[in-house]
């Protein structure tokens, strides 16, 4: 009679823990997707005070000339063949730029929103549903993103990498499922198939994030083969496609072209050092503090005593990061935002490496939290701050061009437009990198503002003497 009501006590206690253990998920579920929310409106909003800049005045003046969607294939075909062999991130871009900003403000704010969840999903031992660890991403991707500016909210740049970056990691994602569940048999159709057109657009998004992307695949197929001794259809349909990708970019014509008007300063073994210098600067620049993250976390992990196989996941992706940057020594001068992809591939290191330190000390758990907590207090503060200047820069850029577009309406061909505050400048906006020139009218974004609006010059003046000049004109 004791022992049953004892089995009795053991197994409403059993049914208490699975009744909160259920309504402790299904409270995470709702914050989880609560923070997606919030991680949308974010950007959104940093979109939608981004205006049109530089190169998205010049393709949107191509793509305008465009009558059909076969002049659109054309026009990039040309491309292809005279400059670039980005071709998936430049037909993105140029479907953008047939319509108005809005509808591309939404779908980058979804593109982001999508980056994050798949570099979510590639993070290992991580809770169902853990905000903790999304929220991280974001973080990391808000604060420390390679040129965010360029990378994330200008249009043209966005096409190029975070398009590039998700897509690539929606591929990686898609992989690793498949992975996991090893289809075989009849079941790998819809995969090899599935995999194949995902690698095909993965391999033609970046040259360097594409070819990391690549290096991935393979480490996992050599894993997956000398575990099992077999290999999987879709595992080479996966790797076709990604290489067959990688090659059409790689080899396009307009590449050799472009690599004519790329001067370097020095030649032979001098140009691979100085490269090779310009890469260590680059990754100590972009990425000092990610790499003194990945290198504590696993620090502590191994002083855990956690097995090596726990630790797999984020050397994989520590090494993918790695040869992603140095893979830019075959490059004469690569732009700052080239390292945009590699950074995704070391965040997804440093936030599997913080998974993988044990919570069982209170005071490692208690630095985990505490971190995060004031690296989202340090965010909310920069967002509120940089938030206010991006309206004040996209209000004068608007200003400019309604200010354009009346003196046109006019008669006039020789406009001259106010530079931008130097006040509101800040690290989310690229305008100031991207604004014309006030010596020279033929300086190229000059050139391009004219091109846009179809005139013959567009200067500009600080804009006191804009103001003075504008007095002046009214006096006489």
């Amino acid at each position: 009679m004791v022992g049953g009501k004892t089995q009795e006590r053991k197994n409403r206690k059993a049914d208490l823990r699975i009744s909160f253990d259920i309504r402790e998920e299904k409270n995470r579920r709702v914050f989880f997707f609560g923070l997606v929310a919030v991680s949308f409106l974010l950007i959104l909003v940093y979109n939608a005070f981004t205006p049109m800049m530089t190169d998205d005045l010049t393709y949107k003046e191509n793509v305008l000339r465009a009558k059909s969607l076969w002049d659109i294939i054309h026009q990039e075909a040309y491309q292809y063949k005279t400059w670039t062999g980005r071709s998936v991130n430049h037909m993105i871009l140029r479907l953008f730029l047939t319509g108005d900003k809005w509808f591309f403000n939404i779908c980058n704010s979804l593109a982001f929103t999508a980056l994050t969840l798949f570099m979510y999903g590639n993070v290992e031992h991580k809770k169902k549903y853990d905000i903790f660890v999304y929220l991280l991403i974001n973080l990391l991707l808000w604060v420390f993103g390679v040129s965010f500016e360029q990378t994330v909210l200008w249009q043209t740049g966005a096409c190029n990498y975070l398009w590039g970056s998700t897509i690539i990691m929606g591929y990686l994602t898609a992989f690793r499922f498949c992975m996991k569940n090893d289809y075989d048999g009849i079941y790998q159709t819809a995969p090899a198939i599935g995999l194949l057109l995902l690698g095909l657009l993965a391999g033609w998004c970046n040259e360097n994030t594409s070819g990391g992307c690549i290096l991935f695949v393979c480490i996992g197929i050599a894993f997956y083969v000398w575990k099992n001794r077999r290999v999987r259809i879709w595992m080479v349909s996966a790797l076709a496609g990604n290489l067959t990708g990688f090659l059409f970019m790689v080899l396009a014509p307009g590449n050799a072209n472009r690599m004519q008007y790329m001067e370097e300063e020095h030649t032979g073994l001098f140009a691979v050092i100085s490269r090779w210098q310009k890469c260590n600067l680059a990754i100590r620049d972009h990425f000092f503090v990610l790499i003194g993250i990945a290198v504590v976390a696993f620090i502590l992990i191994r002083l855990q005593k956690a097995k090596w196989e726990k630790s797999r996941n984020m050397l994989i992706y520590f090494f993918v990061f790695t040869a992603t940057c140095y893979a830019l020594v075959l490059a004469p001068e690569p732009m700052g935002r080239a390292y945009f992809g590699a950074g995704i591939f070391l965040m997804v290191s440093c936030v599997q490496g913080i998974v993988d330190v044990s919570d069982m000390d209170l005071y490692l758990k208690a630095l985990k939290y505490s971190a995060v907590s004031l690296l989202t207090l340090y965010f909310l503060f920069d967002y509120m701050d940089c938030g206010a200047n991006l309206m004040r820069i996209y209000r004068e850029s608007m200003e400019r061009f309604a200010y354009i577009e009346e003196q046109k309406a006019a008669g006039s061909t020789d406009i001259t437009i106010p530079l931008l505050r130097p006040a509101f400048q800040n690290k989310y906006s690229d305008a100031y990198n991207s604004d014309l020139s006030p010596e020279d009218s033929g300086y190229w974004v000059n050139v391009a503002y004219a091109t846009y609006f179809h005139v013959d010059s567009i200067s500009a003046l600080p804009r006191e003497e804009w103001e003075d000049m504008l007095q002046r004109e009214n006096l006489e």
